[in-house]
């Protein structure tokens, strides 16, 4: 089976007064279709332009690319013109943002805003436009959903407004759901409603889900592969349950030791020393290397950038300290997997060498 999104190779850079910042450099991921790739990694990381340029949401200029593809199917979106563009967002590629209150427009009903996405991507009247914005109101759990069609933003709670938002971006039944934390700022109770309404109906559709997150708990839960970004660059890749199992890289597991444990309350948090780099002063070489506690003055680790390499079978990581898995040419990342482990097995609280 062939990818349903390959990206290969992107770069990302922002022109600005005091010259060109590179906030992403060189990441490759594939998604395949019914597959759940999370995107994880500290605020400021990439995550969420790397999902706006699938999209080519970033305006140009400022935004430039500088190398790279993003192929949908057989064709590259950044050579793709805005027209051809304005038909696969919406349709063919929709996007949850982080804050629905900020993306819902708050003088149009919510019913006004989901019927003119159907009107503008399928062939339908508008009284049918209508019937397929209850339809698809209704698949999210919204009771009611006829009467609730006429009512403003404002007027909904927060988990209806994400709610509403999913129902948007579904309603025109897309390949590919890029959901860019979609349970911020929700209680945990609507968090575990909104996921696993996103699970049942991705089995209904095989729709595959791009989910970008730094909750560990919510990629253990989700994830089929797991794509782990630290300043702009991926450092890890591959299945969920290897991710979680046997971490390879030094951030990787540092995250995954930062996880409070239960019945360690006591104990002080594990925590990863230094601060995140800013995109405009990445450091030489690793961008890990001045938090990491495999550097011990290692000249190769400051001057030199390590690729992302199979350092285990399916299971890709970028240090100059993990040895290569096999001696021939390393393959870039490319998984057809669905995860195998009950999400119960990844323990957050228990068994400090999992999460």
């Amino acid at each position: 089976m062939q990818p349903l999104l390959n990206v290969h190779d992107l770069s990302i850079s922002f022109q600005i007064e005091r010259g060109m910042v590179h906030p992403v450099t060189g990441i490759s991921f594939s998604i395949f279709p019914g597959q759940t790739l999370a995107l994880v990694g500290e605020s400021g990381c990439g995550k969420s332009i790397s999902a706006m340029s699938i999209l080519r949401l970033l305006p140009t200029p400022p935004t430039r690319y500088p190398g790279g593809r993003i192929l949908f199917g057989d064709q590259d979106l950044l050579q793709a013109d805005e027209h051809h563009m304005q038909h696969i967002r919406g349709g063919q590629i929709a996007m949850i943002f982080q804050e629905p209150m900020t993306s819902l427009n708050p003088v149009y009903t919510v019913g006004d805003q989901i019927i003119e996405a159907i009107l503008l991507h399928q062939k339908v009247n508008a009284r049918q436009a209508r019937q397929i914005a209850i339809k698809s109101m209704a698949d999210v759990g919204i009771a009611d959903p006829e009467s609730r069609l006429d009512v403003y933003p404002h007027q909904m709670s927060g988990g209806m407004r994400q709610r509403v938002m999913i129902a948007m971006a579904l309603s025109c039944q897309p390949k590919l759901l890029i959901a860019d934390e979609p349970t911020t700022a929700l209680d945990v109770t609507i968090q575990a409603q909104i996921l696993e309404l996103l699970r049942k109906l991705q089995q209904k559709t095989q729709m595959a889900i791009m989910l970008i997150t730094h909750d560990l708990g919510v990629v253990a839960e989700n994830a089929d592969v797991v794509a782990v970004m630290y300043a702009g660059r991926i450092v890890e890749y591959g299945r969920v349950e290897d991710i979680f199992d046997a971490p390879q890289h030094p951030y990787t597991q540092g995250l995954l030791a930062s996880i409070p444990k239960l019945g360690h309350e006591a104990d002080r948090l594990n925590t990863i020393a230094g601060t995140v780099p800013s995109p405009a002063h990445f450091p030489t070489g690793c961008r890990f290397h001045p938090r990491c506690p495999r550097m011990q003055d290692d000249k190769l680790c400051s001057d030199q950038d390590p690729a992302l390499r199979e350092v285990l079978p399916k299971h890709w990581a970028a240090c100059h300290h993990v040895p290569d898995f096999q001696s021939k040419p390393v393959t870039e990342p490319f998984l057809n997997a669905k995860r195998t482990t009950n999400p119960a097995v990844l323990n957050l609280e228990t068994d400090p060498g999992r999460a």
